[in-house]
């Protein structure tokens, strides 16, 4: 018998939270992050990480275990999870990244190891010396970037090569189950704005303060969370924060509007919602 694997998929400031927290409730799982920026553990106001109360009530997996120096990518993360999906009698996967959710259910592109000596190399590039190691680039993402070049240089082929390939399954004798949550648009936008408002009451500036304390390069995975750049150029007076704040809100909006039609067009739901509440003899 095939174990059930549940994944919830959807926009940033969705419900995905509160939605996982109820199923977890019902079907008595343990959840696992599947979102790119909440395996850091500096500014977790910032990265919308679910809060210490919640992360008490249900057992959680793979949050805010990161350092600010640490450069994080899918594959890294997927090699966690075979050992610990096993540990779990009903895991629910939830998170906003698109990539990780499509790699975990399509599966892994055999890509080999890539050396450490690469991977240092790499990471210590710029923008701009990367962008001439992988030809035609495209992407806009630093981290997307680099693992190209990275790839590219330990085996001389393209990460789109590599994902022509066949595919080898990340866990093995599993039936995915995919929630995805597809608010209205406007409502959507509403709750970026006012999720962002809340997390500068909570302290989200005082947390990314300590962050550049302890790391005053900016280098790491961390640094691209929504909200981040536009607050540092607010500490280092480079805006107002009324500016940064309408800046980050705006950036978090249009965010959401791509997963929004990512989610929409590249995921099969096996239940789809509006908002984040499971219909009452959900089980």
């Amino acid at each position: 018998m095939k174990k059930k694997v549940y994944i919830i998929a959807g926009p940033t400031a969705s419900g995905k939270t509160r939605l996982s927290l109820d199923l977890a409730k019902r079907v008595k799982g343990q959840i696992i992050n599947a979102d790119a920026i909440q395996v850091y553990e500096d500014v977790p106001l910032l990265t919308a990480r679910p809060n210490t109360e919640e992360m008490q009530s249900i057992p959680h997996h793979l949050f805010g275990y990161l350092d600010a120096f640490a450069v994080n990518n899918a594959h890294d993360w997927l090699q966690q999870l075979p050992a610990l999906v096993d540990s779990i009698d009903t895991p629910i996967f939830v998170g906003g990244t698109g990539l990780y959710i499509k790699t975990l259910i399509d599966g892994l592109s055999p890509i080999p190891d890539i050396p450490d000596e690469i991977r240092h190399f790499v990471r210590k590039m710029s923008t701009e010396e990367l962008k001439k190691i992988v030809p035609n680039a495209k992407l806009t993402d630093p981290q997307r970037l680099m693992r190209a070049a990275e790839v590219l240089k330990t085996t001389g082929k393209t990460l789109d090569w590599w994902y022509e390939q066949p595919k080898t399954p990340v866990l093995k004798d599993v039936e995915f189950f995919v929630i995805t949550v597809l608010p209205d648009r406007e409502k959507l936008y509403s709750q970026c704005n006012y999720r962002f408002e809340q997390m500068m009451e909570k302290g989200a500036l005082h947390q990314l303060v300590d962050l550049l304390q302890k790391n005053p390069q900016k280098t790491g995975g961390v640094f691209q969370a929504l909200g981040v750049p536009d607050l540092i150029d607010f500490i280092e007076a480079r805006q107002s924060l009324e500016k940064a704040i309408k800046h980050a809100q705006q950036q978090t909006r249009n965010y959401a509007k791509r997963q929004m039609t990512w989610f929409r067009h590249q995921l099969k739901a096996d239940l789809l919602l509006e908002t984040a509440e499971l219909p009452r003899d959900f089980k």
